[in-house]
């Protein structure tokens, strides 16, 4: 009986031991807000998948690590699990950041943060099938920027998550992408151009998420996007 006392009792103070270590303060901040074009003040359309993503560094730490957010399509990002404190607010993306800012985050805070985006696009709907969707997309870098255009593209999916990794891919057939290299054309030409896509093999009477998009040589291969288009097709 006094060895199981001895047991019990040496049970009860490594569980009250485990319980003092880990009762650690939770998350009670966060940040969120808009990649913001510094010119026209619209904001920038991103990629979720394998695009831009805000990083925050901690600095009441030495040495700290990033605390990675991705960018929603519209442009914007939201991280409402920090802790609160002082940090220092990194970009990355399609998009020419200078600005890196530091803040002290406590309680939720709203950070609008100004870019250049590396290219301007816009997309514009030419006509429509039942099975097929044509499109006219321009594009053209901003002003400053020397980088190569690299790509011309237009993607269609059925979810607002569309971008040139996540689009309609019927059986392998790429059906829910265009895409144009134009690394071997001069960029003056490709700016004074319009692109025509066709997106075919689309399913008749169905919603579709597109966006146009192009690329320069960039770290990242990062695309820059024009605003999503919802358009049906015919029945």
């Amino acid at each position: 009986m006094r060895k199981q006392f001895i047991y019990l009792s040496l049970a009860v103070a490594v569980f009250c031991t485990a319980c003092k270590k880990d009762n650690y303060k939770a998350p009670d901040a966060g940040i969120s807000g808009n990649i913001v074009d510094a010119l026209t003040g619209q904001n920038v359309p991103q990629q979720t998948l394998n695009g831009a993503k805000i990083r925050l560094y901690q600095t009441d730490y030495k040495n700290p690590q990033p605390i990675n957010s991705s960018i929603k399509s519209d442009g914007s990002y939201a991280n409402t699990f920090i802790f609160s404190g002082n940090y220092k607010v990194v970009a990355e993306g399609p998009f020419f950041y200078r600005d890196t800012i530091s803040l002290n985050i406590k309680g939720n805070v709203v950070a609008d943060l100004k870019v250049t985006p590396y290219m301007e696009v816009s997309a514009e709907l030419v006509s429509k099938t039942s099975t097929s969707i044509t499109l006219r997309i321009k594009a053209k870098r901003t002003p400053g920027n020397d980088q190569k255009i690299a790509r011309v593209a237009v993607v269609a999916g059925l979810t607002a998550g569309v971008d040139i990794n996540n689009y309609y891919n019927v059986d392998g057939t790429k059906n829910g992408l265009g895409v144009v290299n134009t690394e071997a054309i001069s960029d003056a030409a490709v700016e004074n151009d319009t692109y025509e896509f066709t997106l075919k093999n689309l399913k008749p009477g169905s919603l579709y998420y597109v966006r146009g998009g192009a690329r320069t040589l960039n770290n990242g291969n990062f695309y820059n996007y024009a605003g999503m288009m919802q358009i049906s097709t015919n029945p």
